[in-house]
């Protein structure tokens, strides 16, 4: 997996947001068997989205790339080694800590139940529109409104 060129923005706000971050990113809407896979983040002072179910990922590290954030990431956080996945957008976690997020749609064979959880409170799938119901992060949200499941070509 490569980063050559970089995914478009999820919109305009996120383009113009994107000139004012500081830090960068990365995130993977997981799509398991068993729908799509998010984690409810710890409820603590300190963390962004604290409480809200949200996507998998964290901070691109000193000279990495999004591709090398996210395999660290997935590894980190459910134990994830082996997965297909590519760039979709870039956005701004506008209400978290404003970083820049690039996005990426991760497939794997694995139903949350076999994954290890090692960051956060609880891990679920859900459908699409199920993904919707619960406190999200709000960059999560305006994620999940944007990913159309069908049109998907997995």
């Amino acid at each position: 997996m490569q980063d050559l060129v970089p995914p478009p923005f999820l919109g305009p706000e996120h383009e113009e947001a994107a000139r004012a971050a500081t830090a960068e990113g990365a995130v993977a809407l997981v799509i398991s068997p068993s729908g799509i896979v998010l984690h409810l983040r710890d409820d603590k002072p300190g963390i962004p989205n604290p409480g809200r179910w949200s996507l998998f990922g964290g901070a691109i590290e000193d000279g990495g790339s999004p591709a090398e954030a996210l395999i660290r990431e997935l590894e980190e956080e459910l134990g994830l080694v082996e997965f297909d996945a590519r760039p979709l957008w870039r956005l701004v976690d506008t209400c978290g800590d404003g970083r820049l997020l690039t996005l990426f749609e991760v497939h794997t064979p694995l139903t949350p139940e076999q994954p290890t959880l090692t960051e956060g409170e609880e891990l679920a799938a859900f459908t699409p529109d199920e993904a919707l119901r619960p406190n999200l992060a709000h960059f999560c949200r305006q994620v999940l409104e944007r990913y159309d499941a069908a049109a998907s070509p997995r």
